[in-house]
């Protein structure tokens, strides 16, 4: 229900002011990613790095006197052991200065180190935009400071963007190395070299002389990636620093393990330390084509009709890399006659890769939400998964938040879909209208995902039913009465 409008000269200056506000400070959902790794000394102490990164197209950015753009966070750290601060720490955060026409994709990296008395914390992690504090993210980690073991232990691995020699000092530098940490365990385009780096304690706790360390990338079934295996024969003693670099250009997309090995004169493990990593190579299109077909009538493609495999192919292309995407475009153009054997093929290739100890059950629990994304967005002319938010429903799962508006005044109606966390992401959003207003079929307007149209403008197109806009560079509107529009996209 609206409220009728009073002529009043207090209450037109407050709407006034509200109305600047609107179009001065909205959010654009901070985009905060964050890892701790811990570390041992000698001597009992034991300490752990934070470090977070924030992508600059999610702050705020304010003129300088200098002429120049920058945005600035608020940090905020917390420790807690059984639900009680043990400790605190907070601090301004500011990104390089730009000039006006920059482009703005680039993320600003700090790193602190804590040490702190053995025990097990949880950290929690507020960042808020400095230039508008309605915009903030938070996050939590659990880690567990033990004493210094008394027989071979890995430290945590850093996953660093760069590592070099260097003779300057400051927390990026250790062992007379500058490492950049990696805040995210994905390695895309044109990242080609897997840098790591880790510490090995205690190994002189060992009676051999000599000792095997390991170091594999392996894929999900165990299999080395190519050209990314060392075999190094190490000397025991108290502290081992262990550095690498994996070329990536060979290694195809998927799911990778980084997978470390200390093991004795005869060959037993002493201790070994894992580290989950995503891999994207767009470089590397498979040969589909030569794919061997299903080996054994029970596969679970066999019982796939043949005028339903089109809509299971094309179901599947939401969970697609680019270059499956561009083959399941090229099944899909061809003619009937020559579809249905490549298409039980692909499809049973498809779902071995995503689950090799159960395809089929993965294809099942697929389909149920197939049906459901075709209950829920079909149209009269589409299927609900060809759809947009079919599409992104199919690929990021269930939003967290889901709001929907079909009669605000002024605006299309439209759909706000929040994600909390997805795949190192946290916080994104999407924003779908329906700017014919008569078929269910609603398109993306903007979104906060890595890969997904980021659109300045998406607020004018939205209200532009009633509001046309003639400047290319303007990117909020004008405030509208009655909208709810603001508090409907922060407050999910």
């Amino acid at each position: 229900m609206y409220a009728t409008i009073v002529r009043s000269p207090v209450l037109f200056f407050i709407l006034f002011l509200l109305a600047n506000l609107l179009q001065c400070s909205y959010s654009q959902a901070l985009d905060l990613q964050a890892k701790s790794t811990v570390f041992c000394r000698p001597g009992g102490d034991t300490y752990v790095e934070v470090s977070l990164s924030v992508n600059s197209r999610s702050v705020h950015f304010q003129k300088q006197p200098t002429g120049l753009l920058q945005a600035a966070v608020r940090v905020e750290w917390f420790f807690y052991q059984a639900d009680r601060v043990v400790k605190t720490d907070r601090y301004r955060l500011s990104s390089q200065p730009i000039d006006s026409g920059q482009f703005r994709d680039f993320s600003f990296l700090d790193l602190q180190r804590y040490t702190l008395p053995l025990g097990v914390y949880r950290i929690q992690l507020r960042v808020v935009d400095w230039n508008d504090t309605s915009n903030y993210a938070t996050t939590e980690m659990n880690v567990d400071l033990k004493a210094w073991p008394e027989t071979p232990m890995f430290s945590d691995v850093i996953l660093a963007e760069r590592m070099g020699k260097s003779t300057q000092t400051g927390l990026l530098v250790r062992s007379g190395l500058e490492v950049v940490p990696r805040v995210t365990d994905y390695l895309g385009h044109p990242n080609d070299t897997l840098f790591f780096y880790t510490e090995l304690y205690a190994s002189d706790q060992s009676k051999d002389s000599l000792l095997l360390l390991k170091a594999t990338l392996e894929g999900t079934q165990g299999q080395p990636a190519p050209c990314c295996s060392r075999f190094t024969r190490i000397s025991p003693k108290q502290i081992h620093v262990l550095t690498d670099a994996f070329p990536m250009r060979d290694v195809p997309s998927g799911n990778y393990r980084l997978h470390l090995e200390l093991r004795d004169a005869e060959n037993q493990l002493l201790s070994e330390k894992l580290v989950d990593i995503q891999r994207l190579n767009t470089r590397i299109a498979p040969d589909y084509s030569k794919l061997e077909e299903p080996q054994t009538a029970l596969s679970f493609v066999q019982s796939i009709r043949s005028e339903d495999l089109p809509n299971q192919v094309g179901s599947v292309r939401p969970l697609c890399t680019h270059t499956e995407q561009a083959y399941v475009d090229q099944l899909l153009s061809a003619t009937p006659s020559e579809q249905t054997r490549p298409m039980r093929t692909f499809l049973h290739h498809f779902w071995l890769q995503r689950d090799p100890n159960d395809p089929a059950g993965a294809w099942a629990r697929f389909a149920f939400k197939v049906d459901e994304v075709n209950q829920m967005f079909s149209t009269k002319i589409m299927k609900g998964f060809e759809t947009e938010r079919g599409r992104v429903y199919l690929q990021y799962g269930k939003p967290d938040s889901r709001t929907q508006v079909s009669n605000e005044p002024s605006a299309y109606p439209y759909e706000i879909w929040w994600y909390y966390h997805y795949k190192g992401q946290r916080n994104i959003r999407f924003v779908f209208y329906n700017p014919d207003m008569i078929t269910n079929d609603y398109e993306l307007l903007h979104s906060e995902a890595l890969g997904e149209p980021n659109n300045p403008q998406w607020r004018l197109m939205l209200f532009s039913r009633t509001t046309a806009f003639r400047d290319l560079d303007e990117q909020m509107n004008r405030g509208h009465y009655g909208s709810f529009l603001e508090q409907n996209f922060r407050n999910q």
